[in-house]
């Protein structure tokens, strides 16, 4: 599990002008670099279809995907560049197979640089940029930030190279992401949450309210939750 940077909450406006970006990202390249060779190990990710599967956001900006009246909601607060989160991909692959595309429970993903650090805090704000010039473009961004990482690509030019595989807007998102503060929304609604490193698995039920995941007492409070457990959760909440 990987460690968070600290809050960005207190990131000044002016931190966010172009220059200042790119000189964080510069920085950033080298310490991500020893987080991606981590991930050397895992398998190339393949971007996920989305076709047929409600996306929306909750009113916090917050990206979820599945059926609205799905009882339960999944969250994840995950780092493109965690090679922890990139293994447990296909953990949450196959929930999403079994359990979101079929309409039982919902995913919500938070954006939780940790291994990235600023390079992931910058990546994020892209892609939620993306998001707003084309509905659902969040999710295309995450999967191919991901894939890039797992295959030691991902730095600072992958904003930019995400947006031409889209057929989108680079400067357009560049410019939104100077005054985009969502990943500063997910980073305080993680650490408000418990979240010390990434990935965390935590759950929505009907009362929306967030919370560990807790079964076969265990409180499952640090890592990725196996596919036995999400599974056991959803089937009791059905």
């Amino acid at each position: 599990m990987e460690t968070p940077i600290q809050s960005t909450s207190a990131r000044s406006a002016s931190s966010r002008n172009l220059l200042i970006i790119a000189v964080i990202i510069g920085v950033a390249v080298i310490a991500a670099g020893a987080a991606i060779l981590l991930s050397n190990n895992a398998a190339a990710v393949t971007p996920t279809s989305y076709d047929g599967i409600a996306r929306s956001r909750l009113p916090d900006g917050g990206f979820v995907l599945g059926n609205p009246d799905a009882p339960v909601t999944i969250v994840e607060f995950a780092d493109y560049a965690c090679s922890h989160c990139i293994d447990y991909l296909s953990t949450v692959e196959r929930f999403m197979d079994e359990y979101v595309k079929t309409g039982k429970a919902k995913f919500e993903y938070r954006t939780f640089p940790t291994a990235g650090r600023e390079l992931t805090y910058f990546m994020g704000q892209i892609a939620v940029c993306l998001d707003n010039q084309r509905e659902g473009a969040f999710w295309d961004a995450k999967d191919r930030f991901y894939q890039m990482a797992s295959t030691g690509r991902y730095d600072g030019n992958s904003g930019r190279v995400v947006a031409q595989e889209l057929g989108l807007d680079y400067n357009q998102a560049l410019a939104c992401a100077q005054s985009q503060k969502q990943v500063d929304t997910d980073i305080a609604l993680g650490q408000r949450a418990g979240v010390t490193g990434t990935p965390a698995v935590m759950i929505r039920t009907g009362s929306g309210d967030l919370g560990w995941i807790e079964f076969g007492g265990q409180r499952w409070d640090r890592g990725g939750v196996p596919y036995e457990v999400l599974a056991a959760v959803i089937q009791a909440s059905s």
